[in-house]
Formats: C-alpha cells, structure tokens, sequence
C-alpha cells in the first residue's frame, strides 16, 4: 500500500521512539518489553544483574523504581535506591576521599551506608510512619544501635550525601581501630559476617572519657532490623546501578571497592532469612570479570595473582544470565516503540479505541508482529529478512545486540527519512527505506564506538583505530602481526573481549564485526 506525502509526514512527525540513554528515556515504562531477565529480577531469582553497557541493566533498574509502588502495595516490598533520584552515581563526589580505603574498610563503607539507606529512606520516612505505628519499641531499638555505630538520629531526612558524609566521618574522625571478632552463635549469625569492632577515638565528652575507647558490635543492629521487619510485614530491597562511576576504570581502588562490596552483599543477611533484606546490583560484566578472573587481573596488575574472593559461588548465586536480547526481543522492542505513535497505528488499521497495553498484547503475538514489521521494514534486505539482517549488523564479536544501538539505529533512520522528504519525497510501500536504514545503522556504530567502547576502555583506543586504518575487514594472523607486533596476541584478546573482533575458526582468520565497520570507515564487505 502507497503512502501519499501528507499521511507520511504526519506519521514520521508523531513517531517518537524514546531515548537510547535509560535515564533520559520518556517512554521506557510504556515500551517496555518482558524478558525473562526482568522476570527473573521482580521475582526475585537475580540480585546480581549482569550485562554490557546499553544492553538494558539501567532500564531494569529505572522499570523497578517506576513500578515500586505496585511492589510496595501487592508484596510490601520497599525499593531503597542507592543512587540519586536523577541517576547519577552518588559516590563520585568522595572519590578521593574513598581511594585511601582498603577492602576491608569499603566493606564496612557498604554495610553502614545499606543500613543508613534503611534508617533514613525507610524508618524517617513520612509515606511510612503510619505503617509502622505499632513497632514503636522496634524502631527505638534499631535507633538506638544505629547511633551506637554513630549514624546519628535526626529529625529529618538527610540526602545520601549527608548520609555518606556521616558515613566517612565515623572512618576519618572517631575510629581509632577496626578489628574483626568471629560469631560462633549460629543462632544469632552476623549482619556482618565477621563481627567487626570498632574502638573509637576518645572525645572532649566527660562520659566517653570515663568509659574509655568504647568497643560495638555491628550485628546488633541487624537483629533489630530483624525484628522490625517481621512485625511490620515489609521486606527492602536495596538497588544499586552506575557502580562502574564510581571509581576510576580498572584502577586498584575499583577493584577493592567492588570487592569490598560483592564481601558485603555476601554478609549483609539478617537472622539467616535472605528474603527479609536484598540487595540488588546492577553490573557490567567486564567489572565482574576484573574482579574475579586472575587473567583479566594481570592483565592491569602484572604483579601477583587476584586475590581469592571468599564464597565467590555463594555470591554469584542468584546472578542473571548476562543480557542478552534475541531477534524476537529486539523485533519487539523497536515495535512497542514505534507503535506507541497513534498515526501509524491509523496507518496499520489498529481500531482507535485499542489503548497501548492492548497494543502491546497485540505484539506478544509472533505472526502479528510479523504483519506490522513487513508494513514498517522492507521485507527483504540484500536477500535476507529484514530483521535478521539489521539483527546481524547489530552484533557485536560476543554475539550481543543491545537495546541502546537499535534505538540509535530507529533514530537514525527517522532523521535521514524526515530530510530526505523535503528535498526529495517519492510515494514508498514502508515507513523506512533501505537507505534510511543503513543511515540509522552508521549512527549506532558511530555512537557505540565512540560514546561506548572509548569510553569504557580508553587503553584500548589506540589499538582499535590501528585496525580502521589497516582497512582488511577480514585478518590473517600475519595482519595482525605487522598491526600490533609481537605481542599482537594479547591485544587481540582484549579486542575480542570487547567485541570488536572475533576469530573464525573455519577459515582460521578475524573478522571486524559488521557493527564497528562504519564507524571504522570500512565497507561491510571490503
């Protein structure tokens, strides 16, 4: 069917396809799409949530903070956010201050800022004072012993740089000493694992001069969190995402801090019930590999091994497969989004008074997506199916495709369309034509290499644009010498990490995946 010019502008000015950036998208709740990880995450399989940057681990975390409200009423769950209410990491203002740290002091960090998070967002919070009307004496307890391990009691809530300040106040100001203090009653078992006792400074105050250095033992507060919880009926889930901000890339003080953070997840439980308190963390899984494969270790610290990380299996347990979407994944992604515009939908004969979520039921349906896609997307593109050849070009050397390039690509692909309708218009069949398509395509490459993989790995850029300037698409082992030299091996098991390049054994050479070409100047098939 021919689409005359005015129903066509009509339909490109009304398409609005989100933001490729999780925090800066509009529609992301009302496009959002099902996968088996975000089921896995809200019933609670997942605490670790594991995947590239732009592969979706933000837009999960943003989805809960949206939905928390229908968590809280049918579950009593209370989502505590560790981050700020804009997204942004909290702990980049204290870098140099949490630097001097060691892993054990970031452990203790991470425990006293999740129990100052729940002190602050949950027991001085108005929306839940009423609620907990009746755990009076609770509530007095766990004050009483969070002020013992100096978070003070104020009469309002603080914002979580108040709270972090307090936090490092009690390391650079009060303490004299940390030790750890085994727990043998399995009965009562540790907030913290090892019980950690604190011997603080002595003040100008009479009365703690005449105690002395005053010693705590931390899991007191766990117990009355304990007990609070259970008369009250709530369970907290504590969130943390952009954990990969908060220290500077692959440096020794990121990995103690990460470290110290994956020994205090492991701890963090109260009375042994692990559904009373989580902790869910969003990271990429080049962070989990720094911190717990010994090659990718020396590969940034050539001196020694990575040291082992107790009960890493306990730890990982409740980790998500790493994200991943398939064909079927992405074709409903980009049409939840496209088809949120009520033009195109006039457009594909959807009755008016279908709503969105009835639209989304609609596309739940393989055979009905199928129908629209072939309406929006020629079916065919250089003899293979659309989809799978836009899915193809969207790989990287890992096999993953994520939700940030094909919005790149969407975006793309409407700019070059709404250009190309002024100057030269001529009725078509589809909403995107081939060219517009491949437009949308260089975008996502260009934004995926240069906003993401130079980015996230600065010592890597050299090496990458070695490889544009070579110009082979396809690399022999002898190419790769005469690139990088002697140690070219190392390198090309870095780029492979990545994704920039992959070996194929078949003919026992490396290919620059399609997804990279562009912005590399290359040709799809030079």
């Amino acid at each position: 069917m021919s689409i005359e010019k005015n129903q066509y502008k009509d339909i490109l000015n009304d398409l609005n396809i989100g933001n490729s950036i999780a925090e800066q998208d509009s529609i992301l709740e009302a496009a959002r799409v099902e996968t088996p990880t975000f089921d896995g995450v809200i019933t609670d399989r997942y605490d670790f949530i594991i995947g590239r940057k732009g592969a979706g681990k933000t837009a999960i975390f943003k989805i809960l903070k949206i939905l928390s409200p229908l968590l809280l009423i049918r579950n009593k769950i209370v989502i505590l956010s560790g981050v700020n209410s804009s997204g942004e990491s909290i702990f980049n203002q204290f870098k140099e201050r949490l630097s001097k740290f060691s892993e054990q002091d970031f452990e203790t960090f991470w425990k006293f800022y999740f129990i100052s998070l729940i002190y602050n967002d949950f027991i001085k919070n108005d929306k839940f004072s009423e609620s907990l009307v009746q755990c009076k004496e609770e509530i007095d307890k766990f004050i009483i012993e969070c002020e013992k391990a100096g978070i003070p009691n104020v009469p309002k809530k603080q914002d979580k740089s108040q709270m972090i300040e307090w936090i490092l106040g009690i390391f650079s100001n009060k303490i004299k000493s940390v030790s750890m203090k085994l727990n043998f009653d399995v009965n009562t078992p540790s907030l913290l694992g090892l019980e950690p006792k604190i011997n603080f400074k002595d003040s100008d105050d009479s009365e703690e001069k005449k105690e002395g250095v005053k010693s705590l033992y931390v899991h007191a507060i766990g117990k009355a969190l304990s007990d609070l919880l259970k008369k009250s009926g709530f369970r907290i889930w504590i969130i943390l995402d952009r954990l990969d901000e908060v220290f500077n890339r692959y440096s020794r003080v990121e990995f103690r801090g990460l470290r110290g953070l994956l020994i205090a997840y492991k701890n963090f439980t109260i009375d042994g019930r692990g559904d009373l308190l989580r902790i869910k963390l969003f990271l990429r899984d080049d962070i989990v590999s720094f911190l717990t494969d010994d090659k990718i270790y020396k590969k940034y610290f050539r001196q020694g091994n990575i040291p082992p990380l107790p009960a890493a299996t306990h730890i990982f347990a409740k980790q998500s497969p790493t994200l991943n979407w398939d064909e079927d994944e992405i074709e409903q992604l980009i049409l939840n989004r496209l088809m949120l515009s009520k033009k195109l939908r006039l457009y594909l004969n959807i009755p008016k008074e279908q709503n969105d979520e009835d639209v989304k039921d609609l596309l739940r349906s393989k055979e009905q997506r199928r129908v629209y896609w072939n309406k929006i997307f020629p079916k065919i593109l250089q003899s293979s199916p659309s989809l799978k050849w836009i899915f193809t070009r969207l790989k990287d050397a890992n096999g993953i495709v994520t939700p940030r390039s094909v919005i790149d690509t969407l975006e793309g692909a409407i700019n070059y369309q709404k250009k190309k309708m002024v100057v030269d218009f001529k009725d078509c069949e589809e909403i995107f034509s081939v060219d517009s398509i491949k437009n949308g395509l260089k975008l996502a490459s260009i934004n995926k290499l240069e906003k993401d993989i130079y980015n996230e790995f600065p010592g890597e850029q050299e090496s990458i644009k070695k490889i544009g300037k070579f110009g082979k698409i396809k690399l022999t082992k002898s190419d790769l010498q005469k690139i990088y030299g002697k140690n070219w091996e190392e390198i090309v098991l870095g780029l492979s990490r990545i994704g920039i390049i992959r070996y194929v054994k078949d003919s026992g050479t490396y290919r620059v995946e399609f997804l990279f070409r562009p912005a590399l100047d290359m040709a799809y098939s030079s």
